[in-house]
This record gives C-alpha cells, structure tokens and sequence, in this order.
C-alpha cells in the first residue's frame, strides 16, 4: 500500500509522517514538499526503506499527477488554500484524499466534487485533524443517542505548562490562525447560516481538570459547513465553534493584525514589493523551540449535543483528551491534530471505509473504530450524560 504525504516534513505533516511510520508496517510511505533536500532528509531519519522523500510542486499538475500514480492515499497536509489542486489531481490520478480541513468557505466548494469522486469509486475526506476532525466524529457518536437534535457546539482548549522562554511560539498554521482571528466566523443559528464579528461570542465553558474553565470565542471552522448536512434528518439547528486560546497569545496575534503585519495587500519595501502576511509568517516561522525545550501540555476538545431522546430532553457532552507525546517531543495540540489522518487512510486501505465521494468525517468514518485507535496513541474519548 502507498501514501503520500504532501507537506510531510511539515509542523503536522510531519506528525502524519511519524505515526503511519509506526504503525502502518506494510506501508510505502512517500513524504512529499516543495524542498527536495528536506524531503529527502525527514524520509532518511526513519533509515527505514519504505520512506521515501521527494519533491512536489502542487503548482504543477503534472507533477502531481506523476507522484500519486499508482498510490492509494494522499493526505494533503499543505495550506488549506491548495486544497482543490490537490484534490482534483487525486481525482485525476485516481486516488483517495484526506485533509485537515478548508475553513469553512474552501470546505464548501470541496464539497462540490462529491458527484466527481463517487463515479471513480474514490473517496476524499475532508477536514481529517483535531477539529475538525476528530470532534466530527465525537459529534457523530454523540448524535447516535438523540432522535432529534437541537444544538451541536464544539470547543477547544489545553494547559500548557512547558517554559518555551521565547516570545512567541507558533502552534500551527499562522496563514490559518491570521484567518481565523480574522475572517467573519460562521454560526448556524435557527437553521441558517449566519456570519458574526470576529472573536465574538466569548464566554466562559466548563472543561475537565487541569483546564477547568476557558473563555472560548466564535472563530471559523469547517463544522459549521457540513454539520447541518451531516445532521440534518435529525433537525439539527444551531451549531457552532469556539476557540479557547490562550490570552496571551491571542493578544500577540491581534496586536500583529492592528498593526497591519497580517495584512495580504501588497506594499512596497525599498525596491521590491512584499505582502505583509508572508513577511510576518515568515519571521515567525523561524521561532523554533529548542530540541531541548520537553513539551508539557494537554488539550480537550470538546462536543456538546442537546435535543430529544425517545421524547425527553437531553443534554450529551463529548470529550477527547490529548497529552504531550514525550517519545518525539511532541505538543497534545499537535499530536491530535497530525495523527488522525494517518488513522483515515489506514482505514481507507484496510477497507474499514465503505463510502464514496467527498464527504466530512462524520458522515464516513466508524467512531468506535477510530476512537480505538486513538486510545493506542494515548488519547481518550469520554461522554458525559445529562
């Protein structure tokens, strides 16, 4: 079997990388990315066989096609504005996809090459990370126990105790994070969609220990765009997302936007022209922790579903707990972000997936199954009902 990585020496890629290393033996797996060298360098630190490196240019059709001939999965682990290129090269190539998600509006015009990919049989998953991703599918199973839904509402939030000394560490995408801050998030709210202000919504939700209480805020997200689809036979309607960010850095991040460095409109530095946001992307991205700094963290995500059961009112709250991976030194935020896609494609070649098209995982993928899977790499999946 063969999966390609592409952005697999990547902050999440490279998570997807080192988990299907582990624990898919039979595997070729390709770790694909625009530098060759690093590439190549990622691949040759497993000093297995079955990992290789090469170059890619999602740009170039061509090359793409080349590079997932004969494959059975990529996982796109680039910036969710490559999504569709990705896609309609799998499509072309024939061969299964699985991504960390579109933010909502890329999410939606994925969603239109669904008739596509169910003609060739394929199947291409969207938004396959933490959340989205795994909170679809706590979404999914919290759903088996309502005959009617009323509401779904998902959250985030984590503890971090390691002492980064820095002043600033990137969590994951900063393109991702700009957009969130950023564009209006969507709401679904009395069966409509709706756009709010930017960071609104905050209030104060209640999550396990050490967490205990966070202040989470609307941001946008893809659950809010396949959620109502998802869920519709069962009336769902409202749903939405919300951030718990730490307050420190969600005032790094604002201050960074007031103060234009987020800015996409082109300016002009000396003699040559610059876009703000890569500028800033850029120079953040080289605040890399030490190796010897140990990550000490953990994550919650959190579901909460309320509607009907057999005529009675019910409330259902879904967790999932993540904790630092201390083997590779890795964060709870990014180790449940880069490890489910590595689960999906697992599935999707061992024939645990049965459907076809594109669809959201929680229209696809077994909960039982992967929550399974989740426990063996330390992170567990509980409900609370009400």
């Amino acid at each position: 079997m063969k999966i390609v990585v592409i952005g697999g020496y990547g902050e999440m890629g490279k998570i997807t990388v080192i988990d299907l290393v582990e624990t898919c033996k039979n595997c070729e797996i390709i770790v694909a990315g625009r530098d060759k060298r690093k590439a190549e360098s990622f691949a040759k630190s497993f000093k297995k066989k079955n990992v290789k490196g090469v170059q890619i240019d999602v740009n170039n059709h061509k090359q793409l096609l080349s590079i997932l001939k004969n494959s059975d999965v990529v996982i796109n682990s680039t910036q969710y504005y490559m999504n569709l290129k990705v896609m309609k090269a799998a499509l072309d190539a024939n061969v299964n996809y699985v991504d960390l998600g579109g933010l909502f509006h890329m999410t939606k015009k994925q969603l239109k090459l669904h008739k596509r990919f169910k003609r060739k049989n394929l199947i291409a998953i969207l938004g396959c990370g933490a959340t989205p991703g795994i909170t679809n599918i706590m979404a999914a199973y919290g759903a088996r126990f309502l005959d009617k839904i009323d509401s779904i509402h998902v959250q985030f939030a984590d503890e971090d105790y390691t002492n980064y000394n820095m002043p600033f560490v990137v969590p994951y995408s900063m393109y991702t994070i700009f957009d969130e801050f950023m564009k209006k998030p969507a709401v679904f709210q009395n069966g409509r969609i709706k756009f709010v202000e930017p960071l609104s919504g905050m209030e104060e939700i209640k999550f396990p220990s050490p967490v205990d209480k966070a202040a989470c805020f609307y941001t946008l997200h893809s659950e809010v765009a396949t959620f109502p689809v998802a869920f519709k036979d069962k009336g769902i309607k409202n749903c939405s997302f919300k951030g718990g960010f730490d307050f420190d850095f969600v005032n790094k991040v604002k201050f960074l936007i007031d103060a234009g460095l987020a800015s996409e409109k082109p300016i002009k530095f000396r003699d040559a022209e610059i876009v703000p946001r890569d500028f800033t992307v850029k120079i953040l991205n080289q605040l890399i922790p030490s190796e010897k700094i140990k990550v000490n963290d953990i994550e919650f995500l959190r579901v909460e579903l309320t509607g009907y059961s057999k005529n009675t009112k019910k409330r259902i709250v879904v967790y999932c707990k993540a904790v630092t991976n201390k083997k590779w030194n890795l964060s709870a935020g990014s180790w449940d972000t880069g490890v489910p896609p590595s689960i999906a494609a697992q599935m999707i070649i061992n024939g645990q997936i049965n459907q076809a098209g594109v669809l959201p995982p929680e229209m696809c993928i077994n909960p039982e199954i992967f929550f399974k899977e989740l426990a063996k790499r330390n992170m567990k999946v509980y409900s609370v009902f009400r």
